[in-house]
């Protein structure tokens, strides 16, 4: 008895799309699996420093963002002397000695006339902004 094997055309077009599968799952394996090469040039630190006020650069600097901090007014509170402050033209908001007020930011001391500030280990005095002379307004009595 001899065996003979027929090959039917579906069965030869399913046998090429297997073999056609097996070698792009091999063809991009091996491109996903091998290291790839930098081609990016290195970049001189000062200009990397000279662009630091990016804000997509900040995103991934490991450095604390500027905060511009404007003292609104102090006052004593139940728990303590009270700091009104605005960041970065913000709302005001009321802060605590010790508290922290941004990434890297805390308030070291809330003084009479002005509050201590530190950023990045740098302590910084800011003053209570004073207001501006006011309008003289007429009298609305008659003498």
């Amino acid at each position: 008895m001899r065996l003979t094997t027929r090959f039917s055309p579906p069965q030869i077009v399913q046998a090429l799309a297997l073999l056609a599968a097996l070698v792009g799952v091999a063809t991009w394996s091996s491109l996903l699996l091998t290291k790839a090469e930098s081609h990016t040039p290195a970049a001189a630190p000062q200009l990397l420093a000279a662009r630091s006020d990016s804000p997509a650069l900040q995103w991934f600097s490991n450095q604390t963002a500027p905060v511009d901090i404007k003292v609104s007014g102090v006052m004593a509170g139940s728990r303590g002397a009270v700091a009104i402050l605005s960041l970065n033209d913000g709302p005001p908001r009321s802060f605590l000695a010790g508290e922290r007020v941004g990434v890297g930011v805390r308030l070291v001391a809330v003084e009479g006339d002005g509050v201590v500030v530190e950023q990045g280990g740098e302590r910084v005095r800011l003053g209570v902004e004073r207001l501006g002379e006011g309008v003289v307004l007429p009298r609305l009595v008659r003498p």
